[in-house]
């Protein structure tokens, strides 16, 4: 057997084993968790699709006609589909996939029985065919990088009302997750055209790396981006009218039982939980969400989080007096935040001064 086979049968069996691991990972079966099931599932069959294009081309060694080519750009076009579904998944659990998934699966499945019928009809349109078909795959890769920077920044925004967070650097993965399955569509798209061997056994293995890299992010998604499954199950708008009615800024008894709830809130320093919506806070200080963003509106002027920020990174102030050495992920978590870069920004925005710069003079009088 070739070098060529035996690259393909190693990463059929690879991909085949990332299916399998899919298939059997184990996921909460709440119902805000079923668009993760589906995405989890969609990706194993992708995992099966290509592991049996390999599995043939391990078998029946380098064949690169133009059936074959348009083979491959149909495993692409679906590959392209599935993992669009994917990241959607990730960033917006709530979004219903399906009619976007029936709706670019019929084209798609059109397009391949016209250019197969056309090309068993006349072959002299072999190259014309597969340059169309290379075309449209171009144009769908377009429409779904448009569709998901559309649902991934409206789910963004989202995220961030319902948590009065930034969040955008704690989902950045999912972009990068996105956006590395486009660069390895348009290297599947070098590969059907420049016709190289070398280079297809080559895109088996960074195919194969991709995919371990996605099932890895499968695995993580349920520690790390568990806040935005619960989003999910939020309504988009939530508010007690009875509540916002009974906690009308214009009644001064109202006011200062806001103050009040506020205050005993900081002093519990339940500010910093991570990952609490706004809903919940106000439920937790027994108001409405309302009262609440009205009292910050016009009361003290600011956005509710921008004064919660400036609360956590007075914590972490403090933390760092009592022990400038206390380690930067110990102090995240310790200060309400999930993210570093997050944590980070906050921190030389309020302070002026990155953590390194902070650090320094606290560490220098502890000696």
């Amino acid at each position: 057997m070739d070098s060529y086979r035996i690259i393909c049968a190693l990463v059929t069996g690879a991909l085949l084993c990332l299916a399998m691991l899919l298939v059997f990972l184990r996921v909460p079966m709440a119902l805000e968790w079923q668009s993760f099931r589906k995405a989890k599932l969609f990706t194993a069959l992708a995992c099966f699709v290509l592991s049996a294009a390999y599995g043939s081309s391990a078998l029946m060694g380098w064949a690169f006609d133009v059936p074959v080519m348009l083979v491959w750009l149909v495993v692409a076009s679906l590959q392209a589909i599935l993992f669009t579904f994917t990241c959607v998944a990730f960033v917006a659990p709530q979004r219903n996939m399906r009619r976007f998934v029936f709706w670019n699966l019929i084209p798609m499945v059109v397009l391949t029985t016209l250019m197969t019928g056309a090309y068993l009809f006349t072959s002299h349109w072999s190259v014309a065919l597969l340059m169309a078909g290379v075309a449209c795959y171009l144009a769908q890769l377009l429409l779904y990088i448009h569709y998901f920077i559309t649902v991934y920044r409206a789910n963004v925004e989202h995220l961030e009302e319902v948590y009065a967070d930034d969040l955008s650097s704690r989902l950045a993965w999912v972009k990068r997750l996105f956006f590395s399955a486009l660069v390895v569509g348009l290297l599947a798209v070098a590969v059907i055209l420049l016709v190289n061997q070398t280079l297809d056994a080559v895109f088996g293995l960074v195919v194969t790396a991709y995919y371990t890299y996605v099932a890895i992010s499968f695995i993580n998604y349920m520690s790390r981006a568990a806040f935005v499954v619960k989003a999910a199950t939020l309504p988009e708008e939530s508010l007690d009218e009875e509540a916002v009615a009974e906690t009308a800024m214009g009644n001064r008894d109202n006011l200062e039982h806001v103050r009040m709830a506020i205050d005993d809130w900081v002093t519990t320093k339940r500010y910093l939980e991570p990952d609490v919506s706004v809903e919940e806070i106000a439920r937790q200080m027994g108001i409405s969400r309302q009262a609440l963003s009205d009292y910050f509106s016009t009361e003290l002027k600011m956005p509710f989080r921008s004064w919660r920020i400036e609360q956590r990174i007075a914590e972490a102030q403090r933390l760092l007096a009592d022990n400038p050495s206390i380690p930067t992920g110990e102090l995240c978590a310790r200060c309400g935040y999930n993210d570093r870069s997050n944590f980070h920004k906050h921190f030389l925005k309020v302070t002026g001064k990155t953590l390194a710069e902070y650090r320094t003079p606290h560490q220098s009088s502890e000696e």
